[in-house]
């Protein structure tokens, strides 16, 4: 009688242990798609519609793909720590002279669609 009553609660025990392992900061998934970063919440009055200017390093340059690698500092008015991610650039943008290791300062507008996240409209070498 005993292992009828204890082996639906084990069963119980392991689902909720995976759907809270599943959910758990750090969990592996997909990473994201060029121009969108981890979730993290907005500076309170910084406008993320408005975009945001920041300086980085490129990594890599694709102008048939029209990416932009870059590994870039804190961006408070969006609210990203620093890290390295991949930006699709909007048509328009000049991408020569630009290669691995140059110093940039570049700004980021929000992406228009459902897919989210964000578009390199402007990038200029630094110094």
């Amino acid at each position: 009688m005993t292992t009828m009553i204890t082996r639906p609660l084990t069963v119980a025990a392991a689902a909720a242990a995976l759907l809270f392992l599943t959910d758990a900061p750090g969990h592996a998934q997909q990473g994201p798609t060029p121009g969108t970063a981890p979730q993290q919440a907005a500076r309170p009055g910084a406008s993320a519609a408005q975009g945001a200017t920041a300086t980085g390093t490129v990594q890599k340059v694709d102008t048939a793909g029209r990416t932009l690698g870059l590994a870039h500092g804190p961006i408070p008015a969006i609210g990203w720590p620093a890290m390295t991610m991949e930006f699709p650039v909007a048509t328009g943008v000049d991408l020569s002279g630009l290669a691995p290791g140059r110093q940039v300062e570049f700004t980021l507008a929000p992406r228009p669609g459902a897919g989210g996240g964000y578009v390199v409209t402007r990038v200029a070498p630094k110094g």
